[in-house]
């Protein structure tokens, strides 16, 4: 089985794989970079004389500014360049698009992003309803197509029916529910919100085309795709995280489109990377306060879980058929069965996907800077002040 596994550290077979090993390079490139400039600001802080406090934390924004726009023009190239070479191969007869699934998706994409920039630019409630309305409108006429295109047989047949509406039905409500519950003080989008979800929706979207492994069941091994969702969701709250997971899910359908049935695009899409932006329930519930790292990486094993959980039930009923040929492929009887097909499927590359996730949140929010400006830009500071001056009148008076 391992042998069947396709590495892209030196895939030139066709331009898509040169493609990728040239990203995952330029990726590994630009993290090793980002690393020596935060240790040579680290050592200049910590040895030379000539620069105070203030001067540091100030370089220290301009760099974080500077590294954040080069990510941005980075994850802008992947994605125009990777949606090029998919189109290129369509084209070609290599790969399939069915209008009927693809471009309701597509429609729905284009209105979350119009909504986001009118967001941005008015954010007033009249905005926010027709916003509102428009999202929901192209989602349903998205699911409506699934529907019609299951319907007609094309699709195939799911593995189990019942099954695969039980799980999503229950996951959707788990997800949504855990999400709301733990984020009780969660508030509507504001541009700072709208502006992080588009540049961390954008980044994970750009690192999903990453690819460190394609493992031979199928799934993929991404640098750290999952982090800037996970990252977001932690600065602004669960509530908002699986907003933006779901449409991070729907970009997932139009770069990897393998749907046969509504309720297993459901799983496999929208609430597997709605799930994602569970990393920041313990924030929201203020366990572990002041101890972020922990805060996150909890966090972020729940939010795997959860993602875990929606894709094997999605692997046991739509596709839990396929693990009778695996079974014989790689002369592994088990394999046969659905329930341990799609666990072994599923952990062969969440699971490191996972691990590399966490091992780079460790590094990251081992950085003082780091943490201080998720506090930052997340607004935590401005409120302890308010709170602060509040407490200090009322003493005075």
């Amino acid at each position: 089985m391992l042998e069947d596994v396709k590495n892209y550290f030196a895939n030139f077979d066709g331009t898509t794989n040169t493609c990728r090993s040239i990203a995952l390079w330029v990726t590994v490139a630009l993290v090793l970079a980002f690393v020596v400039t935060k240790l040579y600001m680290f050592v200049v802080g910590k040895t030379s004389d000539k620069y105070d406090g203030d001067a540091l934390e100030n370089a220290g924004r301009i760099v974080n500014m500077a590294w954040l726009a080069v990510a941005l023009t980075v994850a802008v190239a992947f994605i125009i360049t990777f949606s090029a070479c998919y189109f290129v191969e369509v084209a070609h007869g290599k790969d399939d698009l069915v209008p009927i699934l693809f471009y309701p998706i597509l429609v729905f994409i284009i209105a979350v992003v119009g909504s986001g920039i009118a967001l941005f630019i008015k954010p007033v409630k009249l905005t926010k309803i027709i916003s509102a309305a428009v999202i929901g409108s192209a989602f349903i006429a998205a699911v409506v197509c699934m529907i019609v295109y299951y319907a007609s047989g094309e699709a195939g047949e799911a593995f189990s029916n019942v099954g695969l509406y039980v799980s999503a039905i229950l996951l959707a409500v788990v997800i949504v529910g855990f999400a709301f519950v733990a984020d009780r003080q969660g508030k509507p989008f504001d541009t700072r919100a709208v502006t992080f979800a588009a540049i961390c929706v954008a980044m994970s979207f750009a690192l999903s085309y990453v690819r460190i492994f394609k493992m031979p069941m199928g799934g993929s091994i991404t640098f750290a795709s999952m982090l800037p969702l996970m990252i977001f969701a932690f600065m602004f709250g669960s509530r908002k995280g699986i907003m933006a997971g779901l449409v991070y899910g729907a970009l997932q359908a139009i770069q990897d489109p393998w749907i046969i049935h509504p309720a297993q695009f459901l799983l496999d899409y929208i609430l597997a990377f709605m799930s994602i932006g569970l990393a920041g329930v313990l924030r929201d519930l203020k366990l572990f306060d002041g101890k972020m790292r922990t805060q996150f990486i909890v966090g972020a094993l729940i939010a795997c879980a959860f993602r875990f959980i929606s894709h094997y039930f999605a692997g046991v009923f739509a596709f839990g058929a396929y693990g009778e040929y695996y079974a014989v492929e790689y002369n592994m009887p088990a394999l046969a069965n659905a329930y341990l097909y799609s666990l072994v499927y599923q952990s062969l590359y969440i699971i490191p996907d996972m691990a590399i996730v966490l091992a780079v949140a460790a590094i990251l929010l081992s950085s003082k800077n780091f943490r201080k400006q998720i506090e930052i830009y997340s607004g935590a500071p401005r409120a302890a002040k308010i709170k602060d001056s509040q407490e200090e009148v009322t003493n005075n008076n």
